[in-house]
């Protein structure tokens, strides 16, 4: 323990501990906040590198698997009807003139939930009337293989009886009001969720500012251009194409974030320069 004495000689002095210099101080505060403010994730401790490719790890699969199930939704079942994916997409929101909402479900989105006699059962019931006398016919088709998935306060439409089934048998209008509605409702606030994570991470990158400020916009507006064809869809079948259009680049706005922020945070540093912040004292 160091003990001042009551009268102190230049020897004392010498020993009392250093404090440092207040502009020193001033100056090591200054450029930590710089540097926390212009620090990119290349520049980070390896703890934080490893968590940036982590959540671009799981971002990228979320996307992914997002596409593939959009794949089996619609590119899928549209091949196999034999038209094409804007002529589908066309079919899905606007409806198809002259067929019902059912065989056209069936023929489309839900064909791979039944067989082809089932498919039978349904189109024959539906020529005959769609009488509740021949509902017997098809109820355990319905019971089977839509009540599990469209039951009452589901995501998809109520299809567990007769009068649920009857509505569906009426001219195809394409999809629901108040499911475009939900739709639009889920998507406005989890997709561009999403977005802000991985821009939030491709903005601390080393690319050009406006190159960046270009690139980060891309998939914001390219979800809220995607829902908004599908109520011009809705209304005119010809806006079909710009659902496309815009799905395309709102992918492509997250593949070149996801891919320049990944190769960003590994790519070696220049020359000179340090991953790790500079410490506030020496």
């Amino acid at each position: 323990m160091f003990t001042i004495p009551a009268v102190l000689t230049e020897e004392d002095v010498s020993r009392l501990p250093k404090l440092p210099d207040p502009e020193k101080v001033d100056q090591y505060v200054a450029c930590a906040r710089e540097e926390t403010i212009t620090m990119t994730l290349n520049q980070t401790p390896l703890s934080v590198r490893v968590f940036a490719t982590t959540v671009l790890l799981t971002l990228g699969t979320a996307y992914g698997l997002a596409l593939l199930y959009l794949y089996a939704k619609e590119v899928k079942p549209s091949r196999q009807q034999g038209v094409g994916l804007v002529e589908g997409i066309a079919q899905t929101y606007h409806g198809v003139p002259g067929e019902t909402a059912l065989i056209a479900s069936l023929k489309g989105s839900m064909s791979a939930m039944i067989e082809g006699q089932e498919f039978v059962a349904f189109s024959d019931w539906i020529v005959e009337g769609a009488t509740e006398e021949g509902y017997a016919g098809v109820a355990p088709i319905v019971e089977n293989n839509c009540a599990s998935c469209h039951a009452e306060g589901g995501y998809y439409p109520k299809v567990e009886n007769y009068a649920d089934l009857k509505q569906l048998a009426a001219v195809d209008e394409g999809i629901d009001i108040q499911v475009l509605a939900r739709m639009t409702h889920v998507h406005v606030f989890g997709i561009p969720l999403l977005f802000y994570i991985l821009g939030a991470l491709y903005v601390r990158t080393r690319y050009p500012e406006r190159l960046k400020a270009v690139i980060i916009v891309l998939p914001f507006i390219g979800v809220f251009m995607d829902i908004g064809h599908w109520w011009l869809t809705k209304a005119a079948p010809t806006w079909a194409l710009g659902v496309v259009l815009s799905g395309a680049l709102m992918s492509t706005g997250f593949a070149l974030q996801w891919s320049m922020t990944l190769w960003d945070i590994w790519r070696p540093a220049p020359a000179g320069e340090q991953r790790d912040p500079m410490p506030l004292v020496d």
